[in-house]
């Protein structure tokens, strides 16, 4: 019986702190001045404005050309993507 209680603690430490882990990545997301940053290296040009919404940022671009590109950076990743233009 002790083996079993003993066992069943140890896998609840393990998960919660797992679970905690997890929490702690979420709570660091990408901030608006990081993800211009992260635009400009990949499309450089003026940013005319930054949108926020809860899973990423929708920053628009002004291209040295002229056109005008929506780029969207995910909050958690950080990753940049083209939007639809």
């Amino acid at each position: 019986m002790r083996y079993i209680i003993y066992t069943f603690l140890t896998f609840t430490l393990i998960f919660s702190t797992l679970a905690d882990a997890k929490d702690k990545q979420v709570k660091n997301p990408i901030g608006k001045k990081q993800a211009a940053h992260l635009v400009k290296k990949q499309y450089p040009g003026k940013l005319l404005k930054i949108q926020d919404s809860k899973k990423h940022y929708k920053i628009r671009v002004l291209q040295p050309k002229g056109r005008v590109l929506d780029v969207m950076v995910n909050k958690k990743s950080g990753l940049v993507k083209k939007g639809k233009n």
